[in-house]
């Protein structure tokens, strides 16, 4: 079950985005000026499931393999960036917890 009681729980969470990727951090405020919490909340959820995937992936053809594969690391530095880029955003609309916006909605098994 996904369930973070607050984005301190959240790995990946640093203000450091705006220095490594500026250009993404724009991007994702461009869009998030037009968002509900609830759809930020939303972006923040599937990123960081989508890191989890790509670390995952990573992890498995470096146990498997002996080194993953460049478009592995790649898809794991690309969400692990997407996840502090959304989590930066949602601590400057205030929002510290998803367990208000998303517990309700979406049941992981």
């Amino acid at each position: 079950m996904l369930h973070f009681s607050a984005f301190d729980d959240v790995a990946c969470i640093t203000n450091g985005i705006t220095v490594t990727n500026p250009a993404m951090v724009a991007r994702i405020r461009g869009q998030a000026a037009h968002l509900s919490d609830y759809d930020i909340a939303a972006h923040l959820s599937n990123a960081i499931a989508s890191s989890t995937d790509a670390a995952h992936a990573l992890a498995w053809e470096q146990s498997q393999l002996g080194e993953a594969s460049a478009e592995t690391l790649v898809d794991a530095e690309y969400f692990e960036e997407l996840v502090s880029a959304w989590s930066l955003i949602a601590d400057e609309r205030g929002i510290d917890s998803l367990d208000g916006l998303l517990i309700d909605v979406v049941a992981v098994h």
